[in-house]
């Protein structure tokens, strides 16, 4: 408890600095639902956000290993059970991998709970060191901004395809994890560009972020 206080004093303290001088880790995964306890995770996408640039040679889509493809969410991700044995990659493996890249750097993710109860899920699993972790809600983000502005917003208008119409951003076809994770990085520009002003990473958490601990089961 103690040493989490600690983390996020630092946290905090550093975070009452302008955006830029972070890099951004956006993340999105395909499940096999929604409830990390009852679902799995079948990829994830992520791609860097540095400078106020998206990285594109930082992009990459990772199949995990024993996924259990359910037939009636192929249609949504379109990952079958012959990518999962030909392409899929070792949990423990993929995860050892994705401690060190979000390490230091800000989790972005839309609709992020979600993102963040698979995560800590699948951290569970493995015996890895603990984390904290920074992270940012794109809609969250987007929520707090109608807020302000008193907008009424129908339902289903805080999903990341009508977020980003109304910034003006295009639609993209299809739906799989590296594609909704280019698709929130432009999105977080977006929203971050539509400020008055240069914010820091401390305003943009206390519009929409915070601070969570990855925790492994057996250290």
């Amino acid at each position: 408890m103690l040493r989490a206080l600690s983390d996020w004093h630092q946290h905090r303290k550093q975070a009452d600095t302008d955006w830029k001088n972070w890099t951004y880790m956006v993340l999105d995964m395909e499940t096999t639902g929604l409830d990390p306890k009852q679902h799995q995770v079948v990829s994830l996408g992520w791609v860097l956000v540095e400078n106020g640039a998206i990285l594109l040679d930082s992009a990459q889509h990772i199949v995990l290993q024993g996924a259990e493809i359910d037939p009636e969410t192929v249609a949504i991700h379109m990952i079958t059970d012959q990518d999962v044995e030909e392409l899929g990659r070792n949990q423990a493996s993929v995860l050892r991998y994705l401690r060190q890249l979000i390490k230091g750097k800000v989790l972005v993710a839309h609709h992020a709970p979600i993102e963040l109860g698979f995560l800590k899920r699948l951290w569970g699993t493995q015996p890895m060191p603990d984390l904290s972790v920074q992270w940012l809600d794109t809609l969250a983000l987007e929520r707090t901004k109608a807020e302000r502005k008193g907008a009424i917003i129908q339902e289903g208008g805080f999903r990341l395809g009508a977020c980003r119409e109304r910034y003006g951003l295009p639609d993209y076809n299809g739906h799989d994890a590296l594609t909704d994770a280019l698709a929130t990085a432009e999105l977080l520009l977006a929203q971050i560009a539509h400020q008055p002003t240069s914010p820091t990473l401390m305003e943009l958490t206390k519009a929409g972020g915070g601070l969570t601990r990855l925790q492994s089961k057996s250290t």
